[in-house]
């Protein structure tokens, strides 16, 4: 049974392809997915219990189902345009049904196929990792594998980690400043190694270049199959999903501080053991279990209930949207917590520093109550 809650993924990605199948108002069924989930995230209790042995071939099949369902979800949207079912081109539903497609095809090509991304780029073998390649194209990265690996999980809650907000930012620019650091850490580190090798950092071993091949083909067959409004509707998606990306990155670090080349430790992440967000997240929720060990398989890691814990990831969403909402009853709240039971020596002397340049409330200098 414990396998069965990771066909989340695919059903959230079957429903969407429905969507497109029906047409017409349907094509908002694969976003309509969001508020469900949401609700049954916050409303059910946290699980903190440890999968089952015996479920890695069940468990596995339901997130290499990903990629075929994400391509026939594409392949559903531009049938639909060319059968009439999705006008996009002309009449007064034209403008929501582009909406719909845009909002469907960008939440289901960032949540659930980031978290199958993240679990197949630190797989050993190359097979799943081209798979984790292919998904993450579909939203705009597909060398994520390459800044993920070699710059987050080293550099995690330091100022060299992109992928770590720091106090007071709000999701805004965060969105940013994360696809920026992800597409700079990448070319970096390609440049650095291709120079090692002897080859010019514009070689075409450069995997930049691979990145423009593959959206740059997902964008082209889109617009040969659907015309050039589909084609736009594709990028679209694309931006929307590389936002909500980095939208639900933001909270896997919110704030932490390391000192760098220190070893990571279990407060080092925020962990959301929801009931819904732990299947659909493919386990990326129990995430300091994976940063001390990113080989472990999603089926096997270890939740912390001890470890630092933020509420539902849905709920933080809401609240990340709006920033004071977001600062005032969550982060704020929290950090002064990590700060106070947490945080090392050292970590504290970084806090007060984060907290002064936030120009938040110096709690550590505060008189404990």
């Amino acid at each position: 049974m414990d396998a069965l809650r990771y066909y989340l993924v695919p059903a959230m990605t079957l429903t969407g392809v429905v969507g497109f199948v029906l047409g017409g108002e349907f094509v908002w069924l694969g976003f309509g997915t969001f508020p469900v989930l949401l609700l049954l995230d916050i409303a059910l209790p946290s699980d903190r219990k440890m999968r089952a042995r015996g479920i890695s071939f069940a468990a596995n099949f339901a997130i290499y189902l990903q990629l075929p369902l994400l391509i026939g979800l594409y392949l559903a949207f531009a049938n639909s345009v060319n059968s009439g079912t999705v006008p996009i081109l002309d009449g007064q539903a034209a403008g929501w049904q582009i909406a719909g497609s845009i909002a469907s095809l960008a939440w289901l090509s960032a949540v659930p196929t980031l978290p199958v991304a993240h679990e197949l780029m630190h797989r050993r073998h190359w097979f799943p990792r081209a798979v984790a390649k292919g998904l993450s194209a579909f939203y705009g990265d597909p060398n994520r594998d390459i800044a993920h690996i070699v710059t987050h999980h080293v550099h995690l809650d330091t100022g060299k980690d992109s992928d770590t907000p720091l106090r007071g930012q709000t999701i805004y620019s965060f969105v940013l400043s994360a696809t920026w650091g992800s597409y700079k850490d990448t070319w970096e580190k390609q440049a650095e190694i291709l120079s090692r090798l002897g080859h010019s950092k514009g070689s075409w071993r450069n995997a930049m270049w691979l990145q423009l091949v593959l959206v740059g083909a997902i964008i082209a067959v889109m617009t040969v199959l659907a015309g050039p409004i589909a084609g736009l509707v594709t990028v679209a998606a694309m931006f929307f999903a590389k936002m909500l990306v980095e939208g639900f990155n933001y909270f896997q670090h919110y704030g932490l501080l390391r000192i760098e080349g220190e070893p990571i430790a279990k407060h080092h992440a925020w962990n959301h053991l929801g009931m819904i967000v732990r299947p659909i997240g493919v386990e990326i929720t129990n995430h300091i279990n994976h940063h001390l060990d990113g080989h472990t398989p999603f089926y096997e890691l270890q939740p912390e209930p001890e470890a630092p814990q933020m509420p539902s990831l849905f709920l933080c969403f809401l609240c990340g949207m709006v920033p004071p909402v977001w600062h005032r009853f969550i982060a704020q709240p929290r950090l002064k917590d990590w700060d106070l039971r947490f945080a090392s020596p050292n970590e504290r002397k970084l806090a007060r520093a984060a907290n002064a340049l936030a120009g938040w409330p110096q709690w550590l200098d505060s008189p404990p109550a």
